[in-house]
């Protein structure tokens, strides 16, 4: 058995969950700078979504398209200490 196998699973599993929490900490920074500018929650969050599936579409694909699994590891834990540190220095919404 080789391990092109194992590869592939890391990055489907990649791609999958940590796709997943790198654009739930990207939607948070998404919501609380349109909530800024002056637009409604429901508003916010609503248009935080749409731009979020396209943000999670982009880094699927991104991980199958790079070279190395480490850069866009790295991009993702980078991705996820910026969103949820930045939601735990300026706190949740009252």
């Amino acid at each position: 058995m080789s391990s092109s196998w194992l590869k592939v699973v890391a990055r489907i599993l990649l791609a999958v969950g940590g796709g997943y929490f790198a654009s739930s900490a990207v939607m948070e920074i998404f919501c609380f700078l349109l909530v800024a500018l002056g637009m409604s929650r429901s508003d916010a969050v609503t248009l935080g979504i749409m731009l979020v599936f396209v943000l999670y579409l982009c880094l699927l694909l991104w991980v199958f398209a790079e070279t190395t699994l480490w850069r866009s590891a790295a991009m993702f834990l980078l991705l996820i200490v910026c969103g949820y540190g930045f939601s735990s220095f300026v706190g949740h919404g009252n």
